[in-house]
This record gives structure tokens, C-alpha cells and sequence, in this order.
């Protein structure tokens, strides 16, 4: 049977090309942009926001020059700069110029700013120029954390990290170069002083130029001085000539970090309270050793809270007499690893290159004190009593020529050999260090310390990994230690949006 054939408009059409959508990027569009929907409800920004209009932002505007009633435009709201400043902090960008560039089309940034973009000069001017503004409102924030119960002075656990400075290790310089640089700043500088010399560019280009020359010859005067302050710590003309400090910037100082760098550094000093982890207090220093740290660090508790903690928790860093007796002092119970005198005396022997077996636990004392046996058999007779750091010392010295004579005077003796080995035994050791020694002794204690390294530690790990505070953007002590506040602000912010912000009630 035949089967007719389909007309033409039944037929299956043939499978050609596919039809698909085209992305036409070379058009403008206008758009409709509700800014209370960029975020979410419960966005960070929006809490960020909230807890700052909480704040006394007074000091923030004292330095404003324009008012309601005058010409002029209006300054930037201190709320909206101090609250993008802590959003950039939280999301680990410290650069001005990345957040102009980001306000953009970051949701965050453009809700805070209702879509306006702020000119990366005011922001930066900002952050540096509100330092006691910036202490005011980090103190402030401590208050409202204590009086929500959420802050607690009965423990608090402190520890320093070391964090780079802007200039690097390639910038140190030596004295002899200081002074040559110095010398041709000086004389670029009376050039541009002389009325006859010849003027190239307008008047702004060549203010421009005695400027960054004015800048530069201070920087270098300024290096010079913090060169010969580190030179007076120096006992020997080696060590005075090895010292090299930054023309950029001087007060940076070389720390060797974890990963074995050493480079230009600040070593930052943090204080955290145990119930919460919350900084309590903040500031950087010059020295690479945390040993004279603890006190300044109390201090800037008890100016931020108006008191001080009850008890401290440190490390083996912080552990010394003068930390021990300033704590007994102010009746702050102090907590830390104190070493054991044996170690102690076996370093400072490694040092003088004398031998472990020729320590002075290793010589036995004789009649009641009255003298001393050496490891090889000579006696060393009492010559005085003397306190030091108020430890009581017996002090005992041997014939010189039996030091000449002994088979053992390289390991016991190899730089006074000729005047007779000294040796000096502590009889007592100073009343709050032995009290401390003592108390270090008992578990409880033990159990104590042991909790220091997940509370001091945390908020640097937060800052350094979170923030990416590895590095400051800014120069010198003054606006490092401003960024430092910027960043444990910062912390603390994030710390209230963490245990407040779902409990309306405390918050």
C-alpha cells in the first residue's frame, strides 16, 4: 500500500544551528538600586554601623573646619570613617587607595557609604590623624563590653608579637652614609634657598621639590640620632660600628620573627583578658625583648579601664626580677615561667667560656662557708658579701697560681686565669622572687599557666591571619602603633558582633 506523501508543513524541520542568548557587554544600562537590599539583615556591615552610632564621636570632629550656616562643603561623617575603616580591617584590607577602588561595587562598602565614593586621601589622613580619638574609642568600647558583662580584669594573659615594619632590610644604612646623605640634602636645600638659582617648573612643582627635600634631611637627622642612641648601648667599637639604622625609617628596629627573618621591626605588646579573649590593651615597642614590656602594658590596662588586672599570665619573656618585684608591688598576682638558677648560671658560664663541670655548683663549699673546692682540688678562700638585684652573694676568689699551674684552666678559668678564678654563691635570694619561685611550685599554678598560650596568642594569630596585619603601611612608631589600635579595635568590634549582637538584652 502506497503512502501518501506529508505536505510541506508537516514535515520535521531540519536541525540547524542553535539559537542561543548573546552577552552584549558594550552597552550602558540604568539601573534601580535599593541600597537597604544590597546586604542581608544580618550583614556585618549593619552591625558594625550600629554599634558606632553607640559611640562619642566628638574628638573625631574637633579638627573640622567647616560648620552648619557657613559656605563650604560638609566633611565626611567620622561615623561612616570609622565604620568602613572597621568593615576594611575585618575583610583584611588595610590599604586606603584598595578601598576607594573597591566602594565601587563591594556591597558592604557601598551600603555603608549609600553608594558615594570616598577619596582614598581623606581616608588615609584619617586613620593617622585621630590618634587620641582612636584611644578614646578603643576605652569606650572596653567600658560598654565590661558593663554588658562580657569583660573581666580577674585574669588577664599578655604577650607580645613581632610585626614588619614598612622599610625594609635593604633600606639600613651606616653612619659614614647617613652623614654623606645628609650632606647633600643640606646642600640641594641651600640651592633652592639661592634667589639666583635657576627655577625649573611652576611654583607648585618647586614647592613640591623643597619640600620632599626639607622631609628628606629631617628623616636623615632623625636617623642619625636614633644611630647614636644605639651606638651608646654598644660597649665595643665593633659593635658601635655594625650598628645600621633606616633613613626611611629610623625608629623601626632589626627583630629576628618565627620563620628566622630578621628585619626591620615593631614588637607589638597585647593584653587579653582571659573570660572572652577581648583586648584589653595595646601598644608597640622598640626592643625585641618583652622582659621590660609588663609594666608599660599595666599601665595602659588601667588607663583604658581604670584598673588594673588582678592577675597577669606571661610567658618565660616577661618573667624576670623587675616584673616580679613591680607586680608584688601593686598587688597584682603574677603568673609565669620563672627558670631554674642552675640553667640560668649554666648560659651565663657558656658565655664566659667556662665548662659545665666547672660551674659554680660544681665547687663544694668547706667549713661552714668559710671556703670553697674546686673540681680539681684547689681551695678558694671568702673575700666579701655583696647584694645584687637584692640577692645576697658570698664571693670567693683562688690563688692565682694555682689557676696558672691547673690542667683545667681552659675549661675553668680561660680569661682570668693570671688573677684567680672567682666565684660567687647566692646565700638568699630576694623575698618576692623566692615567694614567686614558691608559688610556681604549686599545681594550681601549673594548671594556670597552662592556659596562657590558646588566650594570648589568639588575637595575635586573629590579627596577623584575619586582618593581615603582617606588615605596617604606615611609617614610624607613632602611626604603626595607630594602625596596631586600628586593627585590635577592629578585633574587638568583631568580638561584640560574636557574643552580643544575638542578645539584644546585654547588648
Amino acid at each position: 500500500m502506497d503512502i501518501p506523501e506529508q505536505p510541506d508543513h508537516q514535515k520535521p524541520p531540519t536541525k540547524g544551528q542553535p539559537k542561543l542568548t548573546q552577552v552584549n557587554r558594550q552597552q550602558t544600562m540604568m539601573a534601580m538600586i535599593y541600597v537597604e537590599e544590597l546586604i542581608a539583615p544580618d550583614h556585618k556591615a549593619r552591625a558594625i554601623w550600629q554599634l558606632v552610632e553607640r559611640f562619642d564621636l566628638k574628638r573625631f570632629s574637633e579638627s573640622l573646619r567647616t560648620s552648619k550656616g557657613c559656605a563650604g562643603r560638609p566633611a565626611w561623617n567620622p561615623q561612616l570613617l570609622v565604620s568602613v575603616w572597621v568593615y576594611a580591617y575585618s575583610e583584611g584590607i588595610s590599604s586606603a587607595r584598595e578601598i576607594e577602588a573597591i566602594m565601587e561595587w563591594e556591597p558592604g562598602l557601598q551600603w555603608l557609604s549609600g553608594l558615594r565614593k570616598i577619596n582614598h586621601h581623606t581616608l588615609s589622613d584619617f586613620r593617622v590623624e585621630h590618634t587620641q580619638a582612636l584611644d578614646e574609642l578603643f576605652a569606650q568600647l572596653l567600658a560598654m563590653l565590661e558593663n554588658a558583662g562580657v569583660l573581666s580584669l580577674e585574669q588577664v594573659m599578655h604577650d607580645g608579637t613581632k610585626i614588619r615594619a614598612l622599610a625594609g632590610a635593604d633600606t639600613l644604612r651606616r653612619r659614614k652614609t647617613l652623614e654623606e646623605r645628609l650632606k647633600q640634602a643640606r646642600e640641594v636645600m641651600a640651592q633652592m634657598g639661592d634667589p639666583q638659582a635657576e627655577v625649573t617648573g611652576n611654583r607648585r612643582q618647586q614647592a613640591a621639590r623643597e619640600r620632599a627635600a626639607r622631609e628628606q634631611a629631617e628623616r636623615l637627622e632623625a636617623a642619625l640620632q636614633e644611630m647614636a642612641a644605639l651606638q651608646a648601648e654598644k660597649t665595643s667599637e665593633e659593635e658601635k660600628a655594625a650598628v645600621r639604622v633606616s633613613p626611611q625609617e629610623p625608629e623601626a628596629r632589626l627583630m629576628k620573627h618565627g620563620d628566622n627573618a630578621i628585619a626591620p621591626s615593631y614588637n607589638a605588646q597585647i593584653s587579653t583578658e582571659a573570660t572572652n579573649k577581648i583586648i584589653v590593651g595595646a601598644h608597640l615597642s622598640q626592643c625585641s625583648s618583652d622582659a621590660h614590656s609588663l609594666m608599660a602594658a599595666l599601665e595602659e590596662v588601667a588607663e583604658n579601664l581604670g584598673k588594673k588586672p588582678k592577675q597577669v599570665v606571661v610567658d618565660g619573656g616577661f618573667t624576670n626580677r623587675e616584673n616580679i618585684v613591680g607586680c608584688a608591688t601593686q598587688q597584682i598576682d603574677l603568673v609565669g615561667s620563672l627558670p631554674d638558677p642552675k640553667e640560668r648560671s649554666a648560659a651565663a658560664m657558656k658565655a664566659m667560656g667556662i665548662a659545665a663541670e666547672f660551674a659554680p655548683s660544681a665547687f663544694r663549699i668547706l667549713d661552714n662557708g668559710k671556703s670553697l673546692e674546686c673540681p680539681a682540688g684547689c681551695q678558694l678562700k671568702a673575700l666579701r658579701k655583696n647584694r645584687k638585684r637584692g640577692d645576697l652573694y658570698q664571693q670567693y676568689r683562688a690563688q692565682a697560681t694555682d689557676c696558672v699551674e691547673c690542667r683545667y684552666r681552659q675549661q675553668c678559668c680561660p680569661r682570668n686565669a693570671k688573677s684567680g678564678r672567682t666565684v660567687s654563691i647566692r646565700l638568699e635570694e630576694q623575698a618576692d622572687v623566692a615567694a614567686f619561685r614558691k608559688k610556681m611550685a604549686r599545681e594550681e599554678y601549673r594548671a594556670i599557666y597552662r592556659k596562657r598560650g590558646p588566650v594570648a596568642e589568639f588575637p595575635n594569630a586573629w590579627i596577623k591571619e584575619k586582618l593581615g596585619l603582617r606588615k605596617f603601611r604606615l611609617r614610624g612608631i607613632v602611626k604603626a602603633g595607630s594602625e596596631l589600635m586600628w586593627a585590635c579595635l577592629t578585633y574587638n568590634i568583631m568580638q561584640w558582633v560574636r557574643l552580643l549582637r544575638q542578645k539584644p538584652a546585654l547588648a
